[in-house]
């Protein structure tokens, strides 16, 4: 009896040791420049934030100024570099959206639509060969981009280049034979250079494609 006794004491004891909690851990150290930098970039969040929702409401100055307190909080915030900089843009304030352009492009290469808008930016300033620099990046990078083709080409007819527009307007046609526009378009630039032939062809199947409902 008392051998039965001793082993399920032992089991007891066993149990109550595999059953006791496990002293609590102590909370792990915070860094106070980390609590710091999270605050900052909700701050920051938050004026980008508001500062989207006033661009949605034409709001310009009010959308200027919100995304400048983000940036002062976090100058490497890149979306509110580039959302300050369309609101210039579309408030006509070209010189201060070339900057915020210049910026993302500095921070983020490959960011297409500020080379975009930096170049259509520097078109409004006469600025017509830095203008053409940023959309032949544009057009490299995205080649098959219709609406990006269209802007060189438009650009190098007012800077006299019909040739290198003509390339581009062949290009667009490529990428979307029906488009009646482009091929009136085309046309000017073919007329312009004495080829009335081709032009007229192409007026011809502008006026086709039209009569057909395109």
């Amino acid at each position: 009896m008392k051998s039965g006794f001793i082993l399920v004491g032992a089991a007891m004891i066993s149990l109550l040791h595999a059953e006791t909690p496990a002293p609590p851990k102590a909370p792990a150290k915070i860094d106070p420049k980390k609590l710091e930098q999270l605050a900052q970039w909700s701050k920051a969040n938050q004026a980008y934030q508001d500062g989207l929702a006033a661009f949605a409401k034409a709001k310009g100055d009010e959308a200027v100024a919100k995304f400048t307190e983000a940036l002062k909080l976090i100058d490497g915030f890149t979306d509110a570099h580039f959302a300050r900089g369309r609101t210039y843009f579309e408030m006509k304030k070209h010189e201060p959206a070339v900057e915020d352009f210049t910026r993302v492009i500095k921070d983020q290469p490959e960011a297409v639509d500020a080379y975009y808008y930096r170049g259509t930016a520097l078109w409004n300033l006469n600025r017509l060969k830095e203008a053409l620099a940023d959309f032949d990046i544009v057009v490299s990078k995205q080649p098959r981009q219709i609406n990006y083709r269209e802007r060189r080409a438009a650009l190098h007819q007012q800077m006299k280049q019909p040739a290198l527009a003509l390339a581009d307007f062949d290009m667009m046609v490529a990428l979307e034979p029906l488009q009646p526009s482009t091929l009136e378009r085309r046309a000017e630039i073919h007329r312009l250079m004495g080829s009335n032939e081709l032009a007229n062809q192409d007026e011809l199947w502008a006026k086709q494609l039209r009569d057909a409902g395109f």
